[in-house]
């Protein structure tokens, strides 16, 4: 018999999946939009080649994420319009994204500390990760290089947070972008 490990999906089943109930009686459990992303972060990282469309899809979620979560980014999110905190507009959807993967992740440290990994490693790559490359929307003249590196770094920021904790009691090596 053939078994295939895929690192997060049973974290997604445990966080990241919510109960959608139809008016026909019928109801099926899907994964959130955190956790498609965070399972084509890892999809991508483990088979570049061939999952090109992955950083693509993560690109269309980030922009969209906010309209899409509107309601549960006011309710439960709503620190980050605090203005006293610089946090830019374009920012919070990524941001709260970031948070959301966090959610599903922490039960497994090995996830989040591959997460923060794949993440940094595309930061620091900036316009040599073909993974931002693929990011770029040549329909939006907002996306650049630049603007898809920050959006990693809004991510990865609250990813970040529970890393550095991780570091400090097992001494793990630190991301660049930290």
């Amino acid at each position: 018999m053939t078994s295939i490990r895929v690192d997060g999906l049973i974290e997604v089943y445990n966080n990241g999946i919510e109960d959608v109930n139809f008016e026909t009686g019928h109801s099926f459990k899907v994964a959130t939009l955190p956790a498609i992303a965070l399972l084509k972060l890892i999809a991508y990282d483990d088979r570049p080649e061939q999952r090109q469309k992955d950083a693509t899809d993560i690109s269309n979620l980030v922009v969209h994420f906010f309209t899409l979560n509107d309601e549960m980014i006011y309710e439960q999110h709503n620190d980050l319009f605090d203005e006293t905190k610089g946090i830019v507009f374009e920012s919070i959807g990524p941001i709260v994204l970031g948070r959301e993967m966090r959610k599903i992740a922490n039960s497994n440290e090995d996830l989040e500390i591959r997460l923060n990994n794949i993440l940094d490693k595309h930061i620091q790559g900036g316009e040599n990760s073909a993974f931002v490359r693929l990011m770029v929307n040549p329909s939006n003249d907002d996306s650049t290089i630049e603007s898809v590196v920050n959006t990693l770094k809004d991510i990865l920021k609250v990813l970040i947070i529970l890393y550095k904790y991780l570091f400090i009691l097992n001494s793990l090596p630190l991301p660049h972008t930290i």
